[in-house]
């Protein structure tokens, strides 16, 4: 009868100890419980509370996450898996050497001994700005570009045609004709006040989109400031992400449509009033 003893005063204590944080939760007031379900609650699945949480912080929510120990800072894809484009072993969002060559040894932040980070260049002093007189104002009859004129009438450029490297803020080559044309054209407006927003379509985690966007719209603002004359403090660079989608995103054209970069007037009482826009 001994050992049968034990084992009931062995089976008591064990429930005890698992029934006494429900107690506990149980009796925490009502307020805290309400902050704790909507603390995890799941914006896609509203109905699901617990477990609908995102333990590793990666921006994809348990319940479609095939990877819950995703490192900090590392990009994930729709499942939270980490992404890595160079295959070097680091991940990107840590990568700082994105474009590794196949077979090379690199280091915890992705990078061949004695490689620059990209991610963090050396600094350099904020290009001075350049006091010019101010252009000619459009005048009636005067041709202007199309980009001019989604300037003038509408307070703002969607910059057609440029790209980036995958998963990459390092703009392409074939981007530079259409952001040379942008510089020639705010040349002509010296006091406008400037917001370059860059933007991502929905796929990918929100956070790493958010970064994406960031780094791609103050790699065209450095881009503009390198190579025309423009003033520093009235260019601004800011990242939208996927939180101001254009199309549902229902196929690819809708999905490059969401991959934008946009240049948006601040102070649009500083655009030319009553100007006659002629087509070339």
């Amino acid at each position: 009868m001994r050992p049968r003893v034990e084992i009931l005063a062995l089976a008591g204590v064990l429930a005890a100890a698992i029934l006494a944080p429900l107690r506990v939760h149980a009796a925490a007031p009502e307020a805290d419980r309400a902050a704790m379900v909507a603390q995890h609650r799941d914006p896609e699945a509203p109905c699901f509370r617990w477990p609908a949480v995102d333990m590793d912080e990666d921006g994809v929510y348990d319940r479609v996450d095939n990877c819950v120990n995703t490192p900090h800072g590392c990009a994930v894809d729709a499942w939270g898996c980490q992404t890595d484009a160079d295959e070097d072993g680091v991940c990107d969002g840590i990568d700082r050497c994105p474009n590794t060559p196949a077979g090379m040894k690199v280091d915890a932040n992705g990078c061949n001994e004695g490689a620059q980070a990209m991610s963090q260049p050396a600094a350099t002093p904020e290009p001075k700005s350049i006091e010019r007189p101010a252009p000619a104002k459009p005048s009636a009859g005067q041709p202007v570009s199309e980009m001019e004129r989604q300037l003038v009438e509408g307070g703002r450029i969607r910059l057609e045609n440029v790209y980036f490297e995958t998963n990459s803020a390092n703009l392409l080559p074939e981007s530079e004709a259409t952001l040379d044309e942008a510089g020639r054209t705010l040349e002509k407006f010296p006091d406008l006040e400037l917001e370059i927003q860059g933007h991502t379509d929905t796929r990918g985690a929100a956070a790493y989109n958010m970064r994406l966007s960031q780094g791609r719209s103050e790699t065209v603002r450095k881009y503009l400031l390198d190579h025309f004359q423009l003033r520093a403090q009235n260019l601004r660079a800011h990242g939208f992400g996927e939180t101001e989608p254009e199309t549902r995103e229902r196929n690819d054209e809708e999905l490059l449509r969401n991959r934008r970069v946009v240049i948006r007037v601040l102070n649009p009482d500083a655009l030319p009033r009553g100007v006659k826009i002629e087509k070339p």
